[in-house]
C-alpha cells in the first residue's frame, strides 16, 4: 500500500508520542496495575500529555484490517528496508506487529526507515549531490507480510552478479549455529539447485542480492524459500563479505560460502541502536572528550556526596 502523506509527516517531524488510540490502550492496561510507583511516574509534571498526540483513524483501520486478514500478525518494511534497528522497542524485541500502533512505533523509531525516506539512493553514482533531500523523490510503499516465525540458523544471504550465484553467507552472522557447521555442504547445494531451477534467467535483473530460508529436510521440494530480494551493492549489508571484496571475487568458480565458526558469545549487531549515541561514542573510543566529561561529572558527584 502507498504510505500516506500524514504518516510520512509523522515519521519525519512529529515527536515520539504514541497515537491517541495507543495511549487509550495503555491507560486501560494501567487500570490492572497495582504499582503505585508507576502511577506516580506517569502523573509527573511535564508528561507527554502536554504534547499533541497524533491520530490516524483511516490508516489505523486499514492496517488493522490487513493484519486481521493475515492471521493477526505482520512483518513490516518500506520499499527497501525493515525497521530491524528498532526491534528492541517492540514487545518481544521482534518486528512482529499485531496492530497499527506496533507498526507506527517501529517506523518512527527506526534509522533504517529514515534512510529509506531521505537518502535511499545515497550510494548511487547519479544521486543528486549524493546528499540527503528534504522530500522523498520516489513513491514510498508500506509492505505488510504475514508473520512467520523462522529459525535464525536457516537464513542466508546470496549474492548474484551477472546472473551467477557466486557467494553465500549466514544471515545472522553474529551467532554460531551447529546446524550450519555440520550441514554447510548440503546448505550450499540446495541453495545453488534452487537458484538454478527457479531464479536464474527468471529474475529481471542480472545483479542482485537474495535472502532465503533453508529447512532441515534437504530432499523436500520446499526446503528453500525466498524471503526477499535486495539491491546489489551498498546500502545492502554484505554481512560476512566486504563489498570491495565481492566486486573482485570470480563468478565462474565454486560458490563461496561463509559461516560463523566462532562459538564465543557476542552482542547483537543491532545493539548500538539501543543506546544513546553518546554512550556508543564513548564505548567505541570515538569521542574521548565525552569520556573525560563523564569521569569529571562522576568525580564531582562523589565530592558533593562527601560534603
Amino acid at each position: 500500500m502507498d504510505l500516506p502523506d500524514e504518516i510520512l509527516e509523522y515519521i519525519k517531524n512529529a515527536p515520539l508520542v504514541l497515537p491517541k488510540n495507543a495511549r487509550t490502550v495503555k491507560a486501560e492496561r494501567d487500570e490492572f496495575s497495582d504499582n503505585s510507583d508507576d502511577d506516580s511516574w506517569s502523573n509527573d509534571g511535564g508528561s507527554d500529555d502536554e504534547l499533541e498526540a497524533s491520530t490516524f483513524p483511516d490508516f489505523e483501520t486499514k492496517v488493522n484490517e490487513i493484519i486481521a486478514s493475515l492471521d493477526g500478525a505482520v512483518f513490516p518494511k518500506l520499499n527497501w528496508s525493515a525497521p530491524k534497528d528498532a526491534a528492541w522497542i517492540n514487545f518481544g524485541s521482534t518486528l512482529r506487529c499485531t496492530s497499527a500502533t506496533d507498526l507506527l512505533v517501529l517506523l518512527k523509531a527506526s534509522d533504517f526507515i529514515s534512510h529509506d525516506i531521505y537518502a535511499p539512493f545515497a550510494y548511487c553514482t547519479d544521486a543528486k549531490n549524493n546528499e540527503e533531500v528534504d522530500e522523498p523523490q520516489h513513491p514510498l510503499k508500506l509492505v505488510l507480510r504475514a508473520w512467520r516465525q523462522i529459525r535464525p540458523d536457516g537464513e542466508f544471504r546470496c549474492f548474484i552478479r551477472n546472473n551467477h550465484l557466486y557467494a553465500i553467507c549466514q544471515r545472522h552472522y553474529d551467532s554460531y549455529f551447529n546446524f550450519i557447521e555440520t550441514e554447510q555442504a548440503n546448505i550450499k547445494r540446495v541453495i545453488s539447485d534452487f537458484f538454478d531451477k527457479n531464479i536464474k534467467d527468471n529474475f529481471p535483473l542480472d545483479d542482485y542480492v537474495m535472502d532465503v530460508f533453508v529447512g532441515h529436510k534437504f530432499e523436500s521440494p520446499s526446503c528453500v524459500k525466498v524471503i526477499d530480494f535486495n539491491v546489489y551493492g551498498p546500502p545492502t549489508d554484505g554481512l560476512m563479505f566486504d563489498w570491495s571484496e565481492l566486486t573482485l571475487l570470480p563468478i565462474d568458480k565454486e560458490v563461496y560460502f561463509r559461516w560463523q565458526g566462532d562459538k564465543t558469545m557476542r552482542s547483537s549487531v543491532f545493539s548500538q541502536y539501543k543506546l544513546p549515541i553518546d554512550l556508543v561514542d564513548i564505548s567505541s573510543g570515538g569521542d574521548t572528550d565525552k569520556l573525560i566529561d563523564l569521569i569529571q561529572a562522576h568525580v564531582e558527584e562523589q565530592k558533593n556526596g562527601e560534603a
